[in-house]
């Protein structure tokens, strides 16, 4: 249950209420602040490998490769880098020149790769002659040098970044089948090579590759590292969009799939480049693009994006799904950068930019003057029932606002289509307003409705939100290919680390903080477990987590799992204090046996079973088994079938209460219930489902719990 202020509980049993409900508007994906895209220009030079870095001044220096072995670079003094409003008039000497560009090399063999820090700006490029060079000035680009970085040769793809605020930048060079992290100190140009092998004896076996982007991070401190390749794999190849980092050791990360496409789909990822702001706000995160090919009917090269779940690590592969976010066509790619006021993209022919800064929520309130919450509905349930017909699953937030004066007409620019909601819940106490987080929601759809009222000549005016949370994102979800965990023994899974990655296609993070509860199961069980192209993300948890006794529960842009333990002690009470406004109760005959079976590695058959004593002592013989594969030894048998009873177990004793609005309640909370007009003193039970009802204009203000066994 959430923490409560002494003043707030107390409101909340008083037998006169004053509610206040609220909720605040921002445009977020899962926390991360959603990136408006404007293009600043739009030229005509011919797509290739390109880069773009920003020196100490905010200055921009772009290269981009050119026809025959020309290398071209260009700087820009961006006076409108600096938030708006512009001074006007802008002079002609202060505008962009895009179209411009120098020829700093006639030896360029493609590949070529940019990094800058302060006064310093690095070029890195592949020569004719097969080796790396490296272009660069100590003097913000108005005096450079030109020397043999490392003799490297057959490389298709170069990244650069640099190393914090010190005087390291590192160029990665990516072969066919080879990683290397060339360490340059540029105070004494002094350099060191450190090869990933990805042929031979190496877990991961490329065939070739198609790209590379880098970018620093000084929390653990790494280059997060993003490349593009062809991996030899049974029973197929295929193209993979990976993820390693380049420690501070100079070692890098075992690589880890997150976008795959078999082959023979003649769908390829190629050119992926990844970026991180230096000082990163709460709600900014590394962010990847990439070029997604098909070469069959109708062929199209378009880009993808995607980004690192917010409070989650490189490490932990944990990105949303990437999806295509802009009409333009590249073949080499696009690169990130950002400055102080803004996100960067550019290619050869194109430069766009996206502010930083988020803006303030919008507010809505109970107690607003206009434009008003009039009523809400919150759903919240443990595995909501799905309701596909009606536009999704049960869980869902409705908020009607008062739109007699216009105020959402049109729609205000704070309200898009998957923006963020945070619901809040609360009284009037007596130390004010007060109100607690009561769930994250994602705007699914609005509507407008109108009625004549008599005696008024204008009549109502409604404005009607209705919202997703965590379930409903995940039913919107598809799985775009065959997602597979524990095929072999790399990368081995558990459920909880599986689930962990499932839910991360959609932004949310699953979290064990504070600690609850958790099976042996959760996090000892290995399933060889499959998501086919098309499957719903929603029926994909499902069927995970029947593995297991543990149940999901959604918090705000996070999500955590527990184990509902019947020793759990109860944290509320209804009927003394807080009254209960009405009462079902009942019991039920459940599952008496449960077996669960399956088969060890040299195939023996294995049977393993959960028994209730007491309905068996009745002769009442319910049998539910289940059959896995998985399940190959008769330690992770038995907890598969303990699984199945405790399920059933909860199940016997349903209730239902409906209280005054109790705004700390939670999923899986253990509550006591005393109902003297049922007989039903001190009785445990766990709370189920949560349905919320406000109306102000029938001065409810109620919630229906729905409970079950502890």
């Amino acid at each position: 249950m959430k923490t409560l202020t002494p003043t707030l509980e107390a409101a909340q049993k008083k037998p006169h209420r004053l509610p206040y409900v609220g909720a605040e508007v921002f445009d977020y994906q899962a926390g991360i602040k959603r990136l408006s895209w404007t293009r600043l220009y739009t030229g005509s030079e011919a797509d290739s490998h390109h880069g773009i870095a920003f020196d100490g001044n905010g200055d921009m220096h772009r290269i981009r490769a050119g026809s025959s072995n020309a290398l071209y670079y260009q700087k820009q003094e961006l006076p409108f880098a600096t938030p708006f409003p512009y001074t006007f008039p802008i002079a002609l000497g202060e505008l962009p020149e895009f179209d411009t560009w120098t020829q700093i090399a006639t030896d360029c063999a493609g590949p070529c790769a940019i990094a800058a820090y302060g006064a310093k700006v690095y070029i890195f490029y592949r020569k004719t002659d097969n080796t790396l060079r490296k272009y660069y000035s100590h003097n913000y680009g108005q005096n450079w040098n030109n020397a043999q970085l490392v003799a490297y040769a057959d490389v298709l793809s170069l990244a650069a970044a640099w190393w914090g605020t010190g005087d390291v930048v590192v160029c990665f060079a990516l072969k066919s089948n080879e990683l290397n992290g060339i360490v340059l100190d540029t105070s004494t140009q002094s350099t060191s090579q450190h090869v990933k092998e990805f042929h031979g004896a190496a877990t991961h076996i490329f065939l070739d590759t198609y790209g590379i982007g880098a970018t620093y991070n000084p929390f653990w401190p790494c280059c997060e590292i993003v490349l593009a390749a062809k991996e030899s794999d049974t029973p197929y190849n295929h193209y993979d969009l990976f993820r390693t980092w380049f420690s501070d050791t100079y070692h890098f990360l075992a690589l880890e799939s997150f976008l795959m496409s078999p082959e023979g789909e003649d769908i390829t990822y190629e050119y992926p480049d990844c970026h991180l702001p230096a000082s990163a706000q709460a709600y900014e995160t590394n962010r990847i693009v990439a070029v997604e090919k098909f070469t069959g009917i109708t062929a199209y090269t378009r880009p993808l994006a995607c980004h690192m779940v917010k409070g989650t690590y490189w490490s932990d592969t944990t990105f949303t799904e990437p999806k295509p976010f802009l009409d333009i066509s590249s073949s080499y790619g696009l690169r990130l950068q950002s400055t102080a006021d803004y996100w960067w993209m550019e290619r050869p022919d194109g430069v766009c930019r996206a502010p930083r800064p988020a803006a303030d929520p919008l507010v809505l309130s109970s107690d607003a003057v206009s434009g008003k919450i009039i009523s809400l509905q919150q759903n919240v349930a443990i595995s909501p029932l799905k309701i596909r017909g009606a536009g999704g699953v049960m869980n869902s937030l409705v908020i009607e606002l008062d739109n007699s004066r216009a105020e959402y007409t049109p729609i205000p620019s704070g309200l898009r289509f998957r923006s963020e909601i945070v619901l809040k819940l609360g009284y009037k106490t007596a130390a004010g307003d007060e109100a607690v987080d009561a769930g994250t929601y994602w705007i699914d759809s609005w509507e407008y409705r109108s009625a004549t009222l008599q005696g008024r000549a204008t009549g109502q005016s409604i404005f009607i939100l209705t919202c997703l949370d965590g379930w409903g994102l995940m039913d919107r979800w598809t799985a775009p290919y065959q997602m597979r965990w524990n095929k072999d023994a790399v990368n081995p899974r558990n459920v909880w680390q599986i689930l962990y990655q499932l839910l991360a296609r959609v932004g949310i993070k699953l979290t064990n903080t504070p600690p609850k509860p958790q099976s042996s199961a959760i996090n000892n069980f290995y399933p060889d477990f499959i998501v086919n192209p098309g499957a719903h993300g929603d029926n994909a948890i499902r069927r995970l987590l029947s593995f297991v006794p543990d149940h999901l529960v959604f918090r705000g842009q996070e999500a955590f799992t527990k184990n509902p333990l019947a020793s759990e002690s109860s944290c509320y009470s209804y009927g003394t204090d807080h009254a209960i406004l009405a009462g079902n109760y009942r019991e039920q005959v459940f599952t008496s046996r449960a077996r669960a079976i399956g088969r060890d590695v040299s195939d023996n058959r294995i049977l393993q079973e959960a028994l209730d004593r007491d309905l068996l002592a009745l002769a009442i013989d319910i049998l539910e088994q289940d059959y896995d594969p998985n399940l190959q030894d008769a330690t992770r048998a038995q907890e598969r079938a303990d699984a199945i009873l405790r399920t059933q177990q909860t199940q016997a004793t349903p209730a239902t209460i409906v209280v005054p609005t109790n705004v700390g309640q939670e999923l899986l909370d253990v509550v006591e219930v005393t109902d003297a007009r049922c007989g039903i003193s001190a009785h445990k039970y766990r709370v189920f489902a949560i349905h919320t009802d406000y109306d102000r204009r029938q001065a409810i203000y109620t919630q229906r719990l729905a409970l079950c066994a502890p």
